[in-house]
């Protein structure tokens, strides 16, 4: 039975990749006159620009300051990702699920700021009952950390919850978390190559929580039976 379901944040409620990208590849075009592609982006969606670095000072020995990084580029991305929208059938998503008393969560990489100024600039902020941020946390994606606090923080059983992510490293923390994990692409993380998902689709639009319910039972019912 589906009591609960864990969303992300940049990418699944908000588009932000596609800033962080265009900002990422601006960068260091400017900087190291190199043309970072999106395929080496994806290394950190969903978890720490650092996983990208130590790439690319390891084959291409581009030693990049982080503290000038991201003194560069935080306020840009701040200035350009201020007003962003909802993202297509989040809003109708939410109310879905909380039309049939199901509990949600928001599970992050990011710090407590920025999902909070977006979701009360959205207005979404009260459908939310747990946030889970970098903050709460010892390790973020690819590590289960935030969706383990998150389910403790619920009070319910994993199997009785799902999660939404966009990116691989947020599918492979939701598979390290023994959960269910839909995945819900963008424009940046539907070149990635996902692998044992839950379900696939390119829209919350798509998304009916009345369909997600019977296909985790029936899920549910597979597992009872082995």
């Amino acid at each position: 039975m589906l009591k609960a379901v864990i969303m992300d944040f940049d990418g699944v409620i908000v588009d932000t990749e596609v800033i962080w990208f265009n900002i990422f590849q601006e960068w260091f075009q400017k900087n190291w006159n190199y043309d970072l592609t999106i395929e080496e982006f994806l290394i950190c969606v969903g978890s720490h620009p650092e996983d990208l670095f130590k790439r690319l000072e390891k084959e291409y020995s581009i030693v990049i300051n982080r503290n000038t990084f991201t003194e560069e580029t935080s306020q840009k991305f701040l200035d350009e990702s201020m007003d962003l929208p909802l993202k297509e059938g989040v809003l109708e998503f939410i109310q879905a699920l909380k039309s049939e008393n199901i509990l949600l969560a928001l599970a992050t990489s990011a710090t407590r700021k920025k999902p909070m100024y977006h979701l009360t600039r959205l207005n979404i902020l009260q459908y939310f009952d747990v946030i889970v941020t970098a903050e709460d946390v010892d390790n973020i994606k690819p590590h289960p950390d935030l969706f383990n606090k998150a389910v403790e923080k619920l009070g319910i059983d994993k199997e009785e919850v799902v999660i939404i992510e966009d990116s691989v490293n947020g599918l492979i923390a939701g598979n390290r978390a023994d959960i269910n994990t839909i995945v819900c692409v963008n424009d940046v993380t539907k070149h990635s190559k996902f692998e044992n998902y839950f379900i696939k689709v390119d829209s919350l639009k798509e998304l009916d929580v009345n369909n997600l319910i019977k296909k985790l039972n029936e899920s549910s019912d597979r597992h009872a039976i082995r």
